[in-house]
């Protein structure tokens, strides 16, 4: 009988909980500091770079899964008795992890099916879940690589953000825009979409009020598409435990869904947006 292990990349931030209850593999990233390399989500926490930042005004940068980190994860996997692996990889056109990820599969006479997200974060998140429902229903790991490669299309993420500071000092944001948002108390909202990401409608004032208007426009803008299995409420590590269950209650108000998942951005994401950051994700039907 094949056994089918379901990987995917530390940038899905799946909370331990979720990868212990569908049995989800995680292979993480590198976060950089000059010349020290941590592992995301192993040997370095989100709340570090938070903390590092505040202190020493120092951002890291991240570094994709190695084809040798891929080929030790994979060959572990398969020394432990699985057959099949279908690993949900981070967007091909935000990172080498996908490429990386082939390279080191095709060392293998075995069964490993890569899948490009198309995404990130908690679209890849729900991609896995959707991927662990499909193999306990007896698909196999070729089939279960074809249908979600297919639902990639139907995935539906963003952010908002609170601050354009981690963003400017990585260089994905000019001084003037930085400069433009805080002097307005803009917060803008990114939408992923296509592999890319782009700056869709912007928000002003305090950021609660904004958080609820973003829920808000997100479901409206989706009304009747959305999949009510499930909904990803995804936040950096900033916000507290009261805030995540306030969002959560709020989010209950518009919208009824089976379930919400409350998850928090790993490392690769915060560096990248921020503390302060909010997020929605789903699927369409």
């Amino acid at each position: 009988m094949n056994r089918i292990i379901i990987t995917t990349d530390s940038t899905a931030d799946i909370p331990a909980d979720i990868a212990e209850q569908y049995h989800i593999r995680v292979s993480p990233l590198h976060v950089l500091y000059d010349d020290e390399d941590f592992t995301d989500g192993v040997d370095i926490t989100p709340d570090y770079i938070i903390e590092r930042y505040n202190e020493r005004d120092q951002l890291p940068s991240t570094s994709a899964v190695t084809p040798e980190d891929y080929r030790l994860f994979f060959k572990r996997l398969l020394r432990e008795g699985y057959t099949e692996i279908v690993h949900i990889a981070f967007c091909s056109d935000m990172s080498s992890t996908y490429q990386n990820a082939v390279i080191a599969a095709q060392e293998f006479d075995e069964n490993i099916y890569i899948v490009d997200s198309r995404c990130l974060s908690a679209g890849m998140m729900l991609l896995a879940i959707r991927a662990c429902e499909l193999r306990d229903m007896g698909f196999s790991g070729r089939r279960i690589a074809d249908v979600i490669g297919d639902m990639t299309e139907k995935n539906v993420g963003g952010f908002l953000l609170s601050q354009l500071e981690f963003l400017h000092k990585g260089g994905r944001c000019s001084s003037v825009s930085l400069l433009g948002a805080n002097l307005l108390n803009i917060k803008p909202s990114i939408v992923v979409k296509d592999g890319a990401m782009s700056v869709a409608k912007k928000y002003r004032g305090k950021d609660e009020m904004c958080r609820l208007k973003y829920m808000k426009d997100r479901l409206a803008e989706y009304e009747g598409q959305i999949d009510t299995r499930r909904i990803v409420l995804h936040t950096t590590c900033d916000l507290s435990d009261k805030d995540r269950k306030f969002y959560k209650k709020e989010l209950k108000k518009l919208i009824k869904c089976d379930e919400i998942i409350v998850s928090t951005a790993g490392c690769v994401i915060t560096s990248h947006c921020g503390p302060g950051t909010f997020a929605l994700f789903f699927m369409l039907k």
